[in-house]
């Protein structure tokens, strides 16, 4: 898988690429790129029958976790409207706070909120 395979992975590689220089961004267009490097970019049917539900498994659990860094690395760096607390949380906070959260209070978090790269560069 790759960073053009899913919108929301190309919108944050386009805003890490005009954003090189900020060593919370390159962190996590870093752990990003390793969640997606090893998963297959699309399930071949013809190679094994097993193979595709694996393939979209793992399809589905990397853009989960790379949804959840991408949030993270929002907050850290102020790219969340509305903020979602008072303050600028630091990088490790947002990172814990993000990859802890259960898939339904991850939803509640994002529906209020969007992240600002993602408009400005849609």
């Amino acid at each position: 898988m790759n960073f053009r395979d899913v919108p929301n992975l190309l919108k944050f590689e386009q805003h890490a690429r005009g954003h090189s220089e900020n060593e919370i961004i390159m962190d996590c267009y870093t752990r990003i790129r390793e969640v997606i490097a090893p998963v297959p970019n699309s399930p071949n049917i013809l190679t094994s029958i097993g193979a595709p539900v694996a393939d979209l498994r793992a399809s589905c659990e990397a853009v989960e976790k790379s949804t959840r860094l991408i949030w993270a690395c929002a907050a850290a760096t102020d790219q969340i409207s509305p903020r979602i607390w008072d303050y600028l949380p630091d990088y490790k906070s947002s990172l814990d706070y993000f990859l802890a959260l259960k898939d339904i209070e991850l939803m509640a978090v994002t529906q209020k909120h969007h992240i600002t790269w993602e408009a400005a560069e849609a």
